[in-house]
């Protein structure tokens, strides 16, 4: 009888501490799912207060973007007044470079050209562009750097046959553009460039445009870059940028100063 006393006991009392122990763990687990919920409608609370600040911060700048859009459009289009001074260059072979780089008929057509000195005022202007990039998307300003990179290499050859006493066929040859529409655009425009200077020319600046004009569309619908794009752009942002600075460099070149003095 103590034997099966004792059983019974020791039975109670395991079952009793067994529904207390999973009572307290219910209760734990309501008050874990009750903080969760409330952590929950927290998080949802500053998720929407954020989608409201973001979606009014974007409502303010989007006249000053727009306004971006529409300088770094127009930029592109003046950069059109030396498409021919641009095209003349890009026929000149590197033998006529040595053989006429240094005539005075050279200089005086090119002053013609370039409406020399005031393409110094118009490349300035240019530069001033540069403000506007943070309201820009980074592939459009990529793109962009890449057509005005084109055009400023070629007008800065031109500068340089305003000069008479420099190796022009060196600068020449250190100016590579091949390398900044290789990173820019598709493979068939790189392989008409190489077919035809003029075309691939033509096809490469007409290629930019349309893309600067997709970017403007995708940049005022909202739609952000990818990774991709992020990448691609840059890609050309380094190309555009290795061209432009061995378009610049004063070791091997005058600076703008002095091309002005012997353009007057």
């Amino acid at each position: 009888l103590s034997g099966g006393v004792l059983w019974l006991l020791r039975t109670w009392v395991v079952a009793r501490l067994t529904a207390d122990i999973r009572l307290e763990n219910d209760k734990r687990l309501e008050e874990l799912k009750a903080q969760l919920n409330r952590t929950n409608e927290a998080l949802d609370g500053f998720s929407s207060a954020g989608h409201i600040a973001y979606s009014q911060s974007q409502v303010t700048l989007l006249p000053h973007r727009i306004s971006a859009i529409n300088a770094l459009w127009a930029s592109v289009l003046e950069w059109n007044q030396m498409a021919t001074a641009s095209m003349f260059v890009a026929i000149l072979s590197i033998d006529w470079i040595r053989s006429h780089g240094s005539d005075p008929s050279t200089k005086k057509t090119f002053e013609t050209l370039l409406d020399a000195p005031n393409h110094l005022e118009f490349l300035k202007k240019r530069n001033e562009t540069e403000v506007i990039r943070p309201l820009v998307s980074e592939r459009a300003w990529a793109l962009y750097a890449a057509f005005s990179g084109l055009y400023f290499s070629r007008i800065s050859k031109a500068s340089m046959l305003l000069i008479s006493s420099i190796d022009h066929a060196k600068i020449w040859e250190r100016i590579n553009e091949r390398n900044l529409i290789a990173a820019s655009a598709p493979p068939e425009i790189l392989k008409l460039y190489d077919e035809n200077l003029f075309q691939g020319t033509s096809a490469f600046l007409d290629y930019l445009k349309n893309q600067i004009l997709d970017e403007f569309r995708k940049d005022l619908s909202g739609s952000r870059d990818s990774e991709s794009a992020i990448s691609n752009a840059s890609k050309i942002l380094a190309a555009a940028s290795a061209l432009v600075q061995s378009s610049k460099r004063e070791s091997e070149a005058p600076d703008i100063t002095t091309v002005r003095l012997n353009a007057r």
